[in-house]
């Protein structure tokens, strides 16, 4: 389990796979996640990918988790509650290379800095505990609040885009990546940024 402030991450689940369909079939978690028509997720076969993805686990190294709201006595907040998933998976095969992602299930609970904190714990987690050397994620041309929680918060830096790889709406947009190293990591951790 890691934790922020906020925020406990915990492993998912097969019971969870309810709430995933839920938050996958929202429009706000579509657009900026599942963005593409031809991937879009399809419910009724959540259990059959929920099962592809232990399978992936227990064979490469990656993570899934389900992100929850911790209880805030102070906020009136009687209960924890899960609002969104993340994860992160070693890419290629090159040593020390992890992809991120993340997504917020509950709409009302964006804009709140819930995903920095998300971004943060998960990098600082894949620096120091799994010998990460490069860290990144990419995210659709049109999500200015993802731009300025990776490239502005988080200090990663912009690697490059695949221009027009995202059909939104009958629109196309870019992918950017985005990354930041060990090096980077270090003097970020040094400023108070993780």
């Amino acid at each position: 389990m890691l934790e922020t402030e906020r925020l406990k991450l915990v492993a998912f689940e097969k019971d969870d796979t309810p709430l995933f369909s839920e938050w996958e079939t929202s429009p706000a978690v579509q657009k900026f996640f599942f963005a593409n028509p031809y991937a879009l997720p399809q419910p009724e076969k959540d259990a059959e990918l929920f099962d592809h993805w232990l399978e992936e686990m227990a064979k490469s190294k990656c993570a899934i988790y389900k992100v929850v709201l911790k209880l805030d006595a102070s906020k009136r907040r009687a209960k924890e509650r899960p609002i969104g998933l993340c994860g992160w998976h070693e890419t290629g095969n090159i040593p020390g290379r992890y992809e991120l992602w993340l997504y917020i299930g509950e709409e009302n609970l964006l804009s709140r800095g819930l995903g920095t904190e998300i971004i943060k714990v998960l990098t600082r987690s894949l620096f120091e505990n799994y010998a990460a050397h490069t860290v990144m994620l990419c995210f659709y041309s049109y999500n200015e609040r993802g731009r300025k929680c990776y490239l502005e918060k988080c200090g990663f830096t912009p690697e490059g885009r695949r221009r027009e790889a995202i059909l939104w709406q009958g629109e196309f947009y870019d992918m950017e990546y985005a990354s930041v190293t060990l090096e980077e990591f270090q003097a970020l951790k040094a400023k108070g940024v993780y």
